[in-house]
């Protein structure tokens, strides 16, 4: 939903909604950029300040648990991405493979190259990026000093809304898919790429709905089977958020029916806030 052009696919709130109701860093960047977990959290910071300084409260929702995560707890400072060296890497995955850049993160770093599949191109480019503009290793560079907590700074309240039972999950699952893949997302792609001709190593490229209707796109997969690939890639995703959500510290559950007892809680723990 960060990118601008990418509206079919990321199941983005309409323009009547988005009005109605603004959403931050939604429609943020476009696809001739890349932006990261690091912009992310940079861009998430400043929100939550400027939106405290007009004595607002910020509310943040998603799925995108990783992100949080390292919002919640702060994240390694980095280097940012290097364009150039990007662009030379990516030349490199066209020409030789990912397995030939695989084999260099190798070289670099034998106990990052270990840890990351040597398929994930985005992960190899991002940890060659790092050790190269540092000099350190990968693990070096993420034991360093850390950015500061948004949870040592603020009071959080965390609300995770958790399926008892996954086949009602399922099913919900799958009467959405229908409405984000079929003509108009193949459409979106092919317009996307007209304009961009960017890769199928972009992060947005990579995404669930978008990878499989790109490969419709490209002839690679059946366009019968956009459908049935996406919404298993969808599940799965369902699944690791699941996963993520049962170590979440200090997350309150609710579950897929209980949207009135939630907004209910929420009122309580802000107006609990407001006392203290």
């Amino acid at each position: 939903m960060v990118y601008k052009e990418c509206n079919v696919g990321s199941a983005k709130p309409s323009n009547a909604i988005l009005k109605k109701h603004p959403h931050h860093l939604v429609n943020h960047v476009s696809l001739d950029s890349i932006f990261s977990v690091a912009d992310f959290c940079d861009a998430a910071m400043k929100l939550i300040d400027n939106i405290h300084a007009r004595d607002k409260i910020p509310l943040m929702v998603g799925g995108s648990m990783m992100y949080f995560n390292l919002l919640k707890t702060g994240i390694s400072t980095l280097p940012s991405a290097d364009r150039l060296l990007r662009d030379e890497l990516e030349k490199k995955i066209l020409t030789d493979g990912v397995d030939a850049l695989h084999a260099d993160l190798k070289r670099l770093d034998p106990n990052a190259a270990k840890n990351i599949d040597s398929h994930d191109s985005q992960r190899i480019i991002r940890a060659i990026e790092i050790i190269t503009s540092t000099g350190r290793s990968l693990n070096e560079n993420f034991l360093s000093e850390q950015t500061s907590e948004l949870k040592e700074k603020h009071t959080l309240i965390e609300f995770g809304i958790f399926p008892e039972e996954r086949a009602k999950l399922h099913e919900r699952i799958e009467s959405r898919q229908e409405a984000l893949v079929g003509d108009k997302l193949l459409e979106e792609i092919a317009h996307i790429q007209n304009i961009f001709d960017i890769s199928a190593e972009h992060p947005a490229m990579k995404a669930i709905n978008y990878r499989q209707g790109l490969q419709v796109v490209e002839g690679k997969l059946e366009k019968s089977k956009l459908f049935e690939k996406s919404l298993f890639a969808t599940r799965q995703f369902a699944k690791r958020q699941c996963t993520w959500m049962r170590g979440w510290e200090n997350l309150i559950y609710f579950d897929l029916h209980e949207g009135e007892e939630a907004t209910e809680q929420l009122k309580k723990q802000l107006n609990l806030l407001e006392i203290v």
